[in-house]
């Protein structure tokens, strides 16, 4: 029992102060815990209403890009783009006899043909790109590089989408006598059309 004479019970005033202590220490530590937590929920409320903020303002911008764009023509583009291909071989047989009609007012004889071999694939789905060789000589003209000229004009304003991609003008070096063109024509896409 002597061992229970040393153990001392702590004064009643040591214990209340002690008691006082770990009791505030407590209280902080909750009240340090519900802060930080606070805080994060504020900083985490924060973050979310700029990241809403910056898409409201992408979607604006590209709302404004998209109005800006005028959808409404899209139709209207896509239709004057489609009047520029041809529909078919035999349109484009007539599109090539107006060409010659032409070349005649110019005493120019045109002849034209369709080159399997040089065939170019289309960059655009729904789009034939044909080969052709128009061939001009003049008639009664002796020098028709005035007249070749103006047919090249008349050509790249004749209608369908066209690329030409080489012109050989032939001569004894005073005349031309002879016109080559080397082009391609677009045309729609058919199911049943094979070149």
């Amino acid at each position: 029992m002597k061992w229970l004479r040393r153990l001392e019970w702590p004064n009643p005033r040591q214990l209340k102060t002690t008691g006082v202590v770990v009791l505030l220490i407590g209280t902080l530590s909750i009240v340090g815990w519900v802060s930080l937590d606070k805080l994060f929920t504020i900083q985490k409320r924060q973050s979310l209403t700029q990241d809403t903020i910056g898409l409201e303002q992408q979607v604006s911008a590209l709302r404004s890009q998209y109005l800006q764009a005028h959808p409404d023509a899209l139709g209207t583009d896509l239709q004057q783009a489609e009047q520029r291909l041809l529909h078919n071989f035999t349109h484009l047989a007539q599109w090539a006899q107006g060409l010659q009609a032409d070349g005649k007012q110019r005493d120019l004889l045109m002849q034209y043909r369709i080159l399997n071999t040089d065939r170019t694939p289309s960059p655009i789905q729904g789009v034939t790109v044909v080969p052709l060789e128009i061939q001009i000589n003049a008639q009664g003209t002796p020098n028709a590089y005035r007249s070749y000229l103006q047919f090249m004009k008349a050509l790249t304003r004749s209608g369908p989408r066209i690329e030409i991609q080489n012109v050989t003008v032939m001569g004894d070096g005073q005349q031309a006598t002879h016109f080559t063109i080397g082009l391609s024509v677009w045309m729609k896409t058919n199911d049943s059309v094979e070149l």
